[in-house]
């Protein structure tokens, strides 16, 4: 026996991606994520398009760079990221995931000067400094346009201290 009821997935995906941008808790649009592929595939770059990380959710810094390094579908969905009031440590561990240490290693050539390089490896893989992978996962968003940070200052990998005024 078939409902009549209509649906959520009776609305067209523009109606929903409409909806979807007016709601504010990042939480409700993650649970929608959970719901099906669909809402997934509408929800997925609300997420993604604007990143803020706050003094709780830097912590997760690691797995979201691991994310942004190996998906460039998530990768090219952010357009701004924003720090507030979030001053590194207390990062959790890197994610197991089988390549790291080649994806950090092609991260770090590809983005920091070669004078640099094993020491810019060491402090990305191991080191407490959030700075030093925060620089380089921003260096890596090709499609950012806007950055806000609250309270530190980054240094782009490319051009090392002397780029900082």
């Amino acid at each position: 026996m078939t409902s009549s009821n209509p649906t959520i997935y009776s609305l067209p995906e523009e109606l929903l991606d409409r909806i979807l941008h007016f709601i504010p808790h990042r939480p409700t649009i993650t649970a929608l994520c959970l719901v099906s592929r669909d809402l997934n595939r509408i929800a997925t770059p609300h997420l993604y398009t604007c990143i803020t990380l706050t003094s709780a959710s830097f912590q997760f810094l690691r797995p979201l760079t691991l994310l942004l390094w190996t998906s460039s579908k998530h990768r090219l969905l952010v357009r701004s990221f924003c720090v507030k009031r979030a001053y590194g440590g207390n990062l959790v561990p890197w994610p197991t995931y089988p390549g790291l240490d080649e994806l950090i290693r092609e991260m770090v050539r590809k983005y920091v000067k070669r004078s640099e390089w094993e020491a810019w490896e060491k402090k990305v893989r191991d080191g407490g400094d959030a700075l030093v992978l925060a620089s380089l996962l921003l260096r890596s968003l090709e499609n950012v346009e806007r950055m806000a940070f609250d309270g530190f200052e980054l240094v782009d990998p490319g051009r090392g201290r002397e780029g900082v005024d």
